[in-house]
């Protein structure tokens, strides 16, 4: 069956075309009626004017002959007219209307050859019955309008019944076919919405758009319902999914804050295990570490039932120990002991990173020290085995002038003797503090502390650069180049005020400034047998820093020692 002939669209359109038609043919009739009820008009009149012609012959015969034949011939006109002969051919001529046209037309002939032969006595005779066939003619005239009027009205009223009707039957076609099926549509995608997926039937039988509509809808509510059942397994599935790895990562977490919070040892490992085992319902774990000694760590009983496995634990190629251990098929979760296995190794890694650390921050440690001791005592000890040996080349002359250059020597022996050992007590008091706290600020507030006490000079600091700015080794060369500046201003500077300032410039460089108001540096040449400028000098290049030392216009000396901000990176 042709489709677009069964929509709903194309039976509509044609009820609609069928109403057009009807009211169009029935308009078209009535328009008919009514011409032809106007042409009746006109032939009452023009029947009515043949009465009155017929009398006034009978006048004109007796007082007037000479007009008879002019009468006549307008008579005749009018009698045989094409709007009086067309009643002969007329659709809505009645037989009786025809036969009365007919009969006063052959009563004419008769009267006509009265007329003719001016037969005044006869035709006095005849024409009172011929006005009645002309009367009875225009009655007949006046019934078949009557009966066209009432046919016009008739078929007016059969359009209107017809119209409301088929209106009526086009409502009711509407309300069945599309309004119906729209209700139950609308019902069921409400069924959808809240999820009830098995919602009223529809009418999936009509061939035409709404049934295909339903149809189409109930399809796509079952396969809604297919997916949406799909996808509540789905769902359910990620959340068991999801409680299981929430499980595992708790546990994992629990193990981790067990390693983090304590020192990795066999006590600690075994918790560890030991969450393992509950989590994942084991029967038997063993940790083997490959350690001096190595570390060997049992729970439980292995059960032959079970299934045995076993993983190394290394990070790269670094083997750190192995992993065994029994479980049910079925019951453990591999995901977890894939995590574990990872997590044992990283913290096996990490202990040995620390303690391969610690041993590299002893040695770095060791090297300062030997470096600093090299850079200060070394020098200091040099200086005096060259003082000895000129002392005793004093010694072997008896003169006054060998035993007073001798007294010199022993004068300055002495000197650098006690340079020597303060510096001896600067180097421990540095490496003390780098031992307890690597922390610029409280550095340098311990370092001004230990020097408060060699002047009575006023010492200051302002430092607002990051506590954490620089590393051990760093930290060193930065307080051993603070405390010679300032130990420099408290010997010769004559001033009474120290200022020690630590700040970010303009540039996002760090500065190191000590600032006095004594008399100011003479000279940046270091003396004979003093070698403070040269090691700041030489500090501040294992920095990667720049060094100034200037003598302010209106009094004093500035070190400053400008660092990147980047030093610590």
């Amino acid at each position: 069956m042709d489709d677009r002939r069964t929509t709903v669209l194309i039976k509509i359109a044609n009820y609609l075309v069928l109403i057009i038609v009807i009211t169009v043919v029935i308009s078209l009739v009535m328009s008919s009626i009514m011409v032809s009820n106007k042409s009746d008009t006109e032939l009452i009149n023009v029947t009515g004017s043949l009465r009155e012609q017929s009398y006034r012959l009978l006048y004109e015969m007796e007082y007037d002959s000479k007009n008879v034949d002019q009468s006549l011939q307008q008579y005749r006109s009018i009698l045989y007219s094409s709007c009086l002969e067309r009643i002969n051919h007329e659709f809505w001529a009645t037989e009786d209307v025809k036969l009365s046209y007919r009969t006063l037309a052959d009563s004419w002939v008769q009267l006509e050859k009265y007329i003719t032969n001016r037969d005044v006595d006869a035709y006095r005779l005849e024409i009172v019955d011929y006005v009645e066939t002309i009367d009875k003619f225009v009655r007949d005239l006046q019934d078949m309008s009557e009966r066209k009027r009432q046919i016009a009205f008739f078929l007016h009223i059969f359009r209107l019944i017809l119209i409301v009707l088929m209106i009526s039957y086009i409502i009711w076609f509407l309300k069945k076919e599309v309004m119906n099926p729209l209700d139950k549509l609308i019902f069921a995608s409400t069924q959808i919405k809240l999820g009830q997926f098995d919602h009223i039937p529809l009418d999936t039988d009509k061939n035409n758009e709404i049934g295909r509509l339903s149809l189409a809808f109930t399809q796509m509510a079952k396969q809604l319902r297919k997916f949406y059942l799909q996808l509540e397994n789905s769902v359910d599935e990620k959340t068991r999914e999801v409680h299981r790895v929430n499980r595992s990562l708790s546990m994992l977490y629990r193990c981790s804050q067990l390693v983090t919070t304590n020192n990795l040892s066999t006590d600690i490992l075994s918790q560890v295990l030991k969450e393992i085992m509950v989590h994942e319902n084991l029967p038997y774990i063993e940790l083997v570490v490959y350690d001096i000694p190595p570390w060997h760590i049992v729970l439980g009983e292995k059960k032959s039932h079970c299934q045995f496995n076993e993983a190394v634990l290394k990070v790269g190629e670094q083997e750190l120990g192995m992993l065994y251990w029994n479980e049910e098929k079925t019951v453990s979760d591999q995901y977890t002991m894939q995590s574990t296995i990872r997590m044992l190794a990283r913290l096996l890694y990490v202990r040995e990173s620390q303690r391969n650390q610690k041993q590299l921050f002893l040695m770095e440690e060791r090297s300062i020290i030997a470096r600093e001791l090299h850079d200060s005592l070394a020098q200091v000890l040099a200086y005096l085995k060259l003082q000895i040996a000129l002392l005793k080349n004093s010694m072997q002359k008896d003169n006054a002038d060998a035993k007073q250059k001798s007294l010199l020597i022993i004068k300055d022996f002495e000197r650098v003797l006690n340079d020597g050992y303060a510096q001896l007590r600067e180097l421990l008091s540095t490496f003390r503090l780098t031992v307890q706290e690597a922390n610029l600020q409280l550095a340098l507030e311990q370092v001004i502390d230990s020097l408060r006490n060699c002047t009575s000079m006023n010492i200051t600091l302002d430092c607002s650069l990051p506590s954490h700015t620089f590393d051990a080794l760093q930290l060193v060369n930065v307080l051993q180049i603070i405390r010679e500046a300032v130990l420099n201003a408290i010997k010769h500077s004559q001033g009474t005020l120290i200022e020690i300032i630590g700040k970010v410039n303009n540039y996002g460089e760090y500065e190191l400034i000590v600032r006095d108001n004594g008399i100011g540096i003479a000279s940046l040449d270091e003396p004979k047998g003093h070698f403070g400028l040269n090691i700041m000098y030489e500090r501040s290049v294992q920095l990667d820093a720049v060094l100034t030392i200037e003598k302010l216009n209106e009094g004093g000396t500035e070190v400053k020692l400008t660092l990147p901000n980047t030093l610590s990176a």
